[in-house]
């Protein structure tokens, strides 16, 4: 009888369609309450609200909207609560949210977006005038979200019909959207992992024109996944960082930190996935610079993680820092080398987790070889006869004016990579990476125009390739037109290893302000 009435009563829900569906968000969380007033509940789901997965940086934006635009009361206590409620399913995977991690801390990134097929090239020529594309592939979305998103534009921009004039943008917009739906649908709601942060971490980081660090980190965890984040960090010139502060863990693998490093105030965005975290903390103005690391279980199993530098030259005597966890003592023979001749010479502990490997290469090619110690594991090391060029990343750097207390000046760090040629081929692309090398940075300028007067206006880099722009926005009375602090140059970084003097030149640009941050 049973049986019957429960077979009976799916065939009823099957047959008018209205079988309940598993909302993301009970009836007491404050994502009801807060997004129900306009968003009407169907079926046990909060329509647009779990139609859209996207960053928590996003949700920051879409919820502040609500407050603003649409009556939403909202104290901070209920921002917090919101995002990490709505993150819990509504965030982007580990991997979709690696791929626009650069907007993760507005800090003024240097990627530069390029569209790559006919389908993003109409996607640029539709929305990427205003903002990134970053931002769109920010989003997954079903394809009636994705739809809706033209009347977004047209009821809070009603302008952008006549600004994309040359071309009908409503119908293009259409168009890009459908796409949208198809290259970036909604999927499925994410699942919270379990697994936390707290513990104790070794840090392995690079900053540039600063070099190559090490640390220690602890993570406490303190309630609703909310942390305290301590340690200390070691610069390969020998100075140190320490570092304490609070982070907020997003959908189980978002990671955000604000802490304060020798007293100066940071943000990092991290991902905390398969067992690492992996992310960047940054510095504003006048303080600006972006490290970027990677931290590993302190607790773990003996493991080699990395060597630095992670090349030797033939016939040069290369002192290679070699980090991990747990290391274990080791003399010249307990030092492996394979894929290539390698003389060790010798080796010393410099830390618990580190040691120093003086060695030699007589390589006469370009090799990829693995370096190890006492068969615990191996990594990569580059074997070559020598450095063929040097390049400047970023290639054109993009420094911001300042615009007042609210809109810090942004700046650039230029660095210096040593790359070594495959083959006879001359294209960098076709080169092998050897990595950053400590040249020396200079500005020259870029004459445009007559009476070019660009770089007296720009200001000094550092010798490190450290730029920050000295004006703030508005118009220089002795300069020609009244026009700003802004302009174009030339960035040369000089190398110079042993006899030989390597040289290479970049280009950077001096803007206006963003003053609308929220549309990066």
């Amino acid at each position: 009888m049973l049986k019957t009435l429960c077979l009976s009563l799916v065939l009823f829900f099957l047959i008018i369609g209205a079988v309940p569906k598993a909302g993301a968000f009970t009836t007491e969380s404050l994502v009801w309450k807060k997004c129900t007033a306009c968003h009407e509940p169907s079926n046990g789901q909060i329509p647009r609200v779990e139609e859209i997965r996207t960053t928590p940086e996003e949700w920051t934006v879409i919820i502040d909207r609500m407050s603003r635009l649409y009556g939403m009361a909202l104290t901070k206590q209920d921002m917090d609560t919101l995002l990490k409620e709505l993150c819990a399913t509504q965030i982007l995977s580990p991997a979709e949210l690696e791929k626009v991690a650069y907007l993760n801390l507005l800090n003024n990134p240097q990627t530069v977006e390029n569209p790559v097929g006919a389908e993003q090239e109409k996607m640029f020529t539709t929305c990427v005038r205003c903002h990134s594309a970053g931002k769109i592939n920010s989003f997954r979305m079903n394809a009636s979200s994705w739809a809706k998103v033209r009347d977004l534009h047209l009821n809070l921009y009603p302008t952008v019909v006549y600004q994309m004039r040359e071309m009908r943008w409503v119908k293009e917009a259409d168009v890009v959207l459908a796409g949208l739906a198809k290259s970036h649908p909604y999927g499925q709601a994410w699942k919270t992992p379990a697994e936390k942060p707290a513990g104790s971490w070794l840090i392995l980081g690079y900053e540039p024109g600063k070099g190559v660090y090490r640390g220690q980190a602890t993570i406490t965890s303190d309630s609703n996944d909310e942390y305290t984040v301590e340690g200390k960090l070691t610069f390969s010139d020998n100075t140190s960082e320490n570092f304490r502060g609070e982070a907020t863990l997003y959908g189980g693998h978002a990671l955000r930190t604000r802490t304060a490093h020798n007293g100066l105030k940071t943000l990092g965005a991290y991902s905390f996935a398969n067992g690492t975290i992996k992310g960047e903390h940054h510095f504003p103005a006048p303080d600006f610079r972006t490290s970027s690391s990677t931290w590993y279980p302190a607790d773990g199993n003996p493991k080699l993680i990395r060597v630095s530098p992670a090349y030797l030259l033939k016939g040069e005597k290369t002192k290679l820092v070699l980090e991990g966890i747990k290391l274990p003592s080791a003399s010249t023979r307990d030092i492996t080398f394979s894929g290539g001749p390698v003389k060790v010479l010798s080796v010393r502990r410099i830390g618990p987790e580190t040691m120093e490997v003086e060695a030699v290469s007589s390589a006469n090619s370009l090799v990829t070889a693995s370096i190890g110690i006492k068969g615990i594991n191996t990594v990569p090391i580059t074997l070559t006869k020598g450095i063929d060029f040097i390049s400047i990343t970023p290639d054109i750097g993009r420094a911001r004016l300042a615009g007042g207390k609210a809109f810090p000046s942004e700046g650039v760090q230029f660095d210096a990579i040593a790359f070594a040629r495959k083959g006879k081929s001359t294209k960098q692309q076709d080169a092998v990476r050897l990595g950053p090398v400590p040249a020396t940075f200079k500005l020259t300028a870029e004459v445009k125009r007559p009476n070019d007067d660009d770089l007296q206006w720009m200001g000094m880099i550092s010798p490190k390739g450290k730029y920050l722009p000295f004006g703030d926005i508005g118009g220089i009375a002795t300069r020609s037109q009244h026009v700003e602090a802004t302009g174009l140059a030339k960035v040369e970084a000089t190398y110079k290893r042993g006899a030989r003097q390597y040289q290479a030149k970049g280009r950077m640009v001096v803007t206006l302000p963003d003053m609308i941050p929220r549309i990066k």
